[in-house]
């Protein structure tokens, strides 16, 4: 046999570009499947945190709720001190000095002392739109799922926007009205030390000017018992919106593992085509440890 016809039967024939490609395919699906795997993993985390911020609102909007009952008991305890000590005064008239400054609160205080007050302030309003469409189906006990798709429309900005101006609103009404009540339990204790100290039995007067105060009390009480429980409905449509929104990171956690899934099968194929392509022992190993793999995962999802 001639050189060259040996030289002719040594060459190794070029490869195409589909076999280039198809060398290249593993090592590229295995990268896919890491990243997907490593998206996977960041959308699972991020639903856990909104998961933790749901739950912090929860706590939060049942400390609320909680504040709520508790004024609203104050508000009848009050309510009956100020009924026994009328009862007690035998609903002895009080007359009230003037108030001398008008620039201190001693003219509110004195209208609120003689039911005048606290003045029926109405709690602001939520945005329209998705937030009045949520706290809504909260008060109407819409099913969980119903109220999610609602939550799911809701801004996190916008929530936080409404809560936090609610919770600024409560804080300078309770700003303005502290002043007052604290004037009018200034003036009843004046009039009782005045009464107390005069000839003569006051004691009815005296205790019918404090069941004034505990009227005052109650009734105060009872107004800022409605608004902690509106501050209540917010943060438990927060608790709704952070659950809606752990919800689409988990979805989207478990899209990207499927789809992690897909290329680590891909790779996996593409690895054992090229073994068996080459005539290499080594697909046989491949196949085997697969086969185990399924075994394996199929007892361990059956116990």
């Amino acid at each position: 046999m001639s050189s060259d016809a040996v030289q002719s039967e040594n060459v190794i024939p070029p490869r195409s570009l589909f076999d280039k490609l198809g060398v290249g395919l593993p090592i590229a699906l295995t990268l896919l499947a890491t990243t997907f795997a490593s998206m996977s993993a960041a959308e699972l985390q991020e639903a856990m945190f909104w998961r933790s911020a749901a739950s912090q609102d929860q706590a939060k909007a049942t400390s609320q709720w909680s504040l709520a009952g508790f004024k609203r008991d104050r508000a009848l305890i009050c309510e009956t001190t100020a009924i026994q000590l009328n009862a007690l005064a035998k609903y002895a008239p009080v007359t009230l000095p003037k108030p001398s400054d008008e620039q201190n609160n001693e003219v509110e205080a004195h209208q609120w002392l003689t039911g005048q007050g606290p003045p029926r302030l109405k709690f602001p309003d939520a945005p329209e739109g998705p937030i009045a469409d949520l706290l809504k189906a909260i008060r109407e006990h819409k099913t969980e799922a119903e109220m999610l798709s609602v939550a799911a429309k809701v801004k996190q900005k916008e929530m936080n926007d409404a809560l936090d101006a609610a919770e600024a609103w409560n804080e300078s009404t309770d700003q303005v009205w502290s002043p007052i009540v604290d004037e009018a339990k200034k003036m009843i204790d004046g009039f009782v030390k005045q009464k107390m100290s005069s000839a003569g039995d006051g004691t009815a007067s005296a205790s019918a000017a404090h069941a004034m105060k505990y009227d005052l009390e109650a009734r105060r009480y009872r107004a800022e018992s409605f608004f902690n429980q509106q501050i209540g409905f917010l943060y438990e449509a927060r608790v709704k919106v952070s659950t809606a929104v752990s919800d689409k990171h988990r979805n989207k956690s478990k899209n990207f593992f499927y789809a992690m899934l897909a290329a680590q099968v891909g790779a996996t194929i593409s690895s054992l085509a090229l073994a068996r392509k080459q005539k290499s022992v080594l697909w046989l190993f491949a196949s085997f440890a697969g086969i185990v793999s399924i075994a394996v995962g199929a007892v361990v999802y059956l116990m």
